[in-house]
């Protein structure tokens, strides 16, 4: 007899995933053994959602529910977007409706632009909207039945020149998170002033328990792809999360090389060796795609049906 659908969490190599829905192709017994010997894959929302299509949520209505099966898929990265603010209950009933698992969502990117904004400029209410805006994200992010929640901590033009600053508002940022019951995970992206890894080593001497989000193509963007695994700490239990997308070649710090966004094997990073060390080094988070297929003709979904298909085979070869 098939076992109830019913929420569960997992632990393994001291790592927990923690999940409030179990996809509708699997089983609990199913869901927990494929958990402990596969690397969970997603898809981020934005990889569909753009300006091309008006920012239409409608279209992860359309789209994703096909994918989730056909991969199969272990879930869905909402990334959240301006447009969204005014219809985020509608947008969660409708999700829920569909059935279709949410384990992380990506705050508004808006969240670090708005704390670099204020903490570069000493515009306190700058901060403020910044604090306001995560605390919709994390209600958002626990009416869709996430687990975790992504942060930019900086970000924008001012980016981390008053990184210090950015910081002090992290314990905030934490709490909110928690009343949500969401771990803030915070990424890797792109720095003017210091680099992402040396950012990520001054979060987690101040906070050693947080934990972070390591993006592949941001990472490559600074010349910092081996920076996961010269810091020990970040495999040691702080890494829960990799975003994959792909970068060209160019200069280190030229900004145009992050678009557009490339499909793993379109751009100069060798995923397969990535993802071999990664194994080796004892890896058990999960990891999105984030590479998007919107253009003039629509959603490519073939393509993205075929990238997901072989980061799959990366991630978990036979």
């Amino acid at each position: 007899m098939e076992e109830k659908n019913e929420n569960f969490s997992c632990s393994f190599s001291g790592y927990m995933i923690k999940c409030k829905e179990i996809p509708p192709y699997r089983t609990k017994k199913e869901s927990r053994f494929y958990i402990m010997t596969h690397l969970p894959l997603y898809c981020s929302t934005g990889a569909i959602i753009g300006r091309l299509n008006q920012y239409d949520y409608r279209h992860i209505l359309h789209v994703m529910p096909h994918l989730c099966r056909e991969i199969p898929l272990d879930g869905l990265e909402l990334m959240m977007l301006p447009a969204y603010l005014d219809k985020l209950p509608r947008m969660a009933e409708d999700f829920a409706a569909a059935g279709l698992p949410f384990p992380v969502i990506h705050a508004d990117k808006e969240v670090g632009t708005l704390l670099s904004s204020g903490a570069v400029r000493g515009d306190a209410g700058l901060c403020d909207q910044a604090l306001a805006l995560w605390e919709k994200n994390c209600a958002m992010g626990a009416q869709i039945g996430a687990a975790q929640i992504v942060l930019h901590l900086w970000g924008g033009t001012d980016s981390d020149g008053a990184f210090a600053v950015n910081l002090s508002y992290l314990p905030a940022l934490r709490e909110t998170a928690k009343m949500h019951d969401l771990e803030l995970l915070i990424e890797n992206v792109p720095c003017t002033t210091a680099d992402p890894a040396a950012n990520l080593a001054a979060i987690h001497a101040a906070f050693p328990e947080q934990r972070f989000v390591f993006d592949t193509r941001f990472a490559a963007f600074h010349g910092q792809s081996e920076s996961l695994f010269s810091l020990p700490w970040l495999l040691g239990g702080c890494l829960a999360h990799i975003h994959v997308s792909d970068l060209r070649d160019g200069a280190p710090r030229d900004f145009s090389r992050l678009r557009p966004i490339l499909h793993p094997g379109e751009g100069r990073i060798d995923f397969s060796a990535l993802f071999a060390r990664l194994h080796a080094a004892g890896y058990r988070g999960t990891v999105t795609l984030e590479s998007p297929v919107l253009g003039e003709d629509g959603i490519d979904t073939p393509k993205l049906a075929a990238s997901l298909r072989r980061l799959h085979a990366i991630m978990n070869p036979a």
